[in-house]
């Protein structure tokens, strides 16, 4: 009799050992909510009250509503940072768009009146993408000048347009063109954080020019046209070639369209209007 009570005993130790054993292995696990106070708590009492609500380390884990949310929530940011494809829009689509450029971009406003009537413009002649980042050259109604960051304190866009580097040719290189385009973007985002930037490409020249002129010709353009697309996103920057719609089949500045192998007729700024309604971004 004895014997038996000491062998009662034993047993009784084993299985409690091996139970704290099982509340301690499985404490990450099936028995977490259990431990609701780790002072408090032992292993043993956890498993005892796992097993009261049917509860034992074979039991398949619940994964919880917090770590669900969290996925939820990565691959909602996953889909919200694709890229945007380019829709067909109408003339409505500029009432709320900024156009800002150089002398070409003076040429569209004048000869593109379905744009010029609905979108505001910040052009001027010889502008360059130096002067839109350093200078105050953007005349108010007052008759004074202001800067671009100035001017978007008071006047609010969605989208902006931009067309300059034909007359930087002969400053700097295009790493230099690059850097003052990201600065001016900076400064446009800054103030339009959720605005759409249009970089239009760099018009190219006719093929007199290019075949001519060691510095106006089209194979630097090209050069700063490579440097300005690396700065699209896809997402809120976007590189529109304006060359698809006004080169002719060796990719030079058609021809027809211009007097001075630079800047377009006035009747040949619609090839632009419609490039540019087949792509908007939504």
């Amino acid at each position: 009799m004895k014997i038996n009570s000491i062998l009662l005993l034993l047993l009784t130790i084993i299985s409690s050992i091996a139970i704290a054993v099982v509340g301690v292995v499985f404490r990450g696990t099936v028995y977490t909510k259990y431990y609701s106070n780790p002072y408090k708590t032992t292993s043993i009492g956890a498993v005892m009250q796992a097993a009261s609500n049917g509860i034992y380390p074979w039991s398949k884990i619940e994964v919880n509503e917090e770590k669900q949310s969290t996925k939820a929530t990565k691959k909602t940011n996953v889909k919200s940072s694709k890229t945007k494809k380019y829709i067909s829009v109408d003339d409505s689509y500029f009432d709320d768009a900024l156009f800002i450029g150089d002398s070409r971009m003076v040429g569209l406003s004048q000869y593109c009146q379905d744009i010029d009537a609905r979108a505001t413009f910040y052009a001027k002649k010889s502008l360059s993408i130096y002067n839109i980042r350093d200078d105050k050259w953007i005349e108010t109604e007052d008759g004074d000048e202001i800067s671009l960051a100035e001017a978007l304190e008071t006047n609010h866009f969605s989208k902006v347009y931009i067309m300059v580097g034909i007359n930087e040719l002969g400053r700097g290189d295009e790493n230099d063109f690059r850097q003052a385009y990201q600065d001016v973007i900076n400064q446009i985002q800054a103030a339009e954080p959720n605005a759409y930037i249009f970089i239009n490409s760099i018009m190219h020249v006719s093929k007199e020019k290019n075949e001519t002129d060691e510095l106006y010709n089209n194979t630097n353009i090209n050069l700063r046209n490579d440097a300005i697309k690396s700065l699209e996103d896809k997402q809120n920057i976007f590189y529109l070639n304006i060359n698809e719609a006004v080169d002719d089949e060796e990719g030079n500045l058609d021809a027809e369209t211009t007097t001075d192998g630079v800047h377009l007729k006035g009747a040949c700024y619609e090839p632009w209007h419609e490039y540019l309604l087949s792509h908007g971004v939504e």
